[in-house]
C-alpha cells in the first residue's frame, strides 16, 4: 500500500456511504478501500454499514401490503376532497 495516499480514518468516515452507494471516483474508492483494508476500526465500522444499507435495501423492496397501499390512497383522496360514487 502507497501510504502516501492513504486517506486517515476520519476522511475515510465521511466517504463511507459514499464509497457504499458506489458515488465515489476510481481513485477516491481505491484509497478509502485500501484504507478500511489496513485499519480495524474502519473495516468494522464499513462492515455494519455495508449490512444496514443491504436489510434497509432488501426491506425497501419489499411491496406494501395491499391494505396499507388502499389506507394510503383513501387517505390521499379524503384529503383531496374526492369521494368515491
Amino acid at each position: 500500500m502507497d501510504t502516501n495516499r492513504d486517506c486517515g480514518c476520519e476522511s475515510a468516515r465521511q466517504r463511507m456511504d459514499i464509497l457504499i452507494d458506489r458515488e465515489l471516483t476510481e481513485l477516491e474508492c481505491t484509497d478509502v478501500s485500501a484504507h478500511c483494508a489496513s485499519c480495524e476500526s474502519c473495516q468494522a465500522e464499513i462492515a455494519v454499514m455495508e449490512k444496514l444499507t443491504d436489510r434497509f435495501r432488501a426491506a425497501c423492496a419489499e411491496p406494501a401490503p395491499d391494505n396499507l397501499r388502499i389506507s394510503i390512497l383513501n387517505s390521499i383522496t379524503n384529503q383531496n376532497g374526492i369521494r368515491d360514487t
